[in-house]
């Protein structure tokens, strides 16, 4: 099922990914007064749809970049569900932003719309960067594992915040929902990412 679900989902335009959110979306607001309300959305289900676009976007990518190198089926099958539901999240955010009129990106730097947001950052807590990209694109065998787990376990926990915060103080339910389903599916990959470590880690 996930094998179809990734085909299908990988052969989406820029289009069908914006429709597909769009479609999710909606489908998610359960009666006509709740789609109705998705058209006033507060700051923080603006500015966390936007954040966690960018966000997740990494995770895709980190996960594309392992999928198809490592010889490990259970670092395989994790990078696969990575890729799946975090995909279908950012169509979901996408067409969410399309329907409120606001832009898929942010105007100013991440994460002002959070609480106690007092000092402007210029990443988000967890991303990697250039040089850890490069890092897990040449790296091989139980090095490529390594390197995919530890920077997926940083990014997952450098992304708790925004799901924890969102899943409390966002305005629309569906925004809310959607950031406490992310936060729980996150918290048990962590656990997942945690056990693999363990196991892939060459042996003093």
């Amino acid at each position: 099922m996930r094998t179809r679900t990734r085909q299908a989902v990988a052969g989406l335009t820029v289009a069908g990914v914006l429709g597909l959110g769009v479609a999710l979306g909606a489908s998610l607001q359960g009666d006509g007064r709740a789609a109705a309300s998705v058209a006033a959305p507060g700051p923080v289900d603006i500015g966390f749809s936007q954040d966690m676009i960018v966000h997740h976007e990494q995770a895709v990518l980190m996960a594309q970049l392992v999928r198809g190198r490592t010889a490990d089926p259970r670092v395989a099958a994790l990078a696969a569900g990575i890729e799946d539901d975090q995909l279908l999240e950012i169509g979901t955010m996408r067409g969410w932003l399309a329907l409120w009129g606001a832009p898929t990106l942010p105007a100013g730097a991440p994460m002002t719309w959070m609480t106690g947001s007092t000092r402007r950052m210029t990443t988000m807590p967890g991303m990697a960067t250039a040089a850890e990209l490069d890092s897990l694109r040449t790296a091989h065998g139980t090095a490529l594992d390594l390197t995919f787990l530890q920077l997926m376990l940083r990014h997952h926990n450098g992304g708790l915040p925004m799901l924890t915060d969102a899943g409390t103080r966002a305005g629309l339910p569906v925004v809310r929902g959607l950031a406490q389903r992310m936060a729980f599916t996150q918290r048990e990959e962590t656990r997942t990412i945690l056990g693999l470590l363990n196991s892939v880690r060459p042996r003093s």
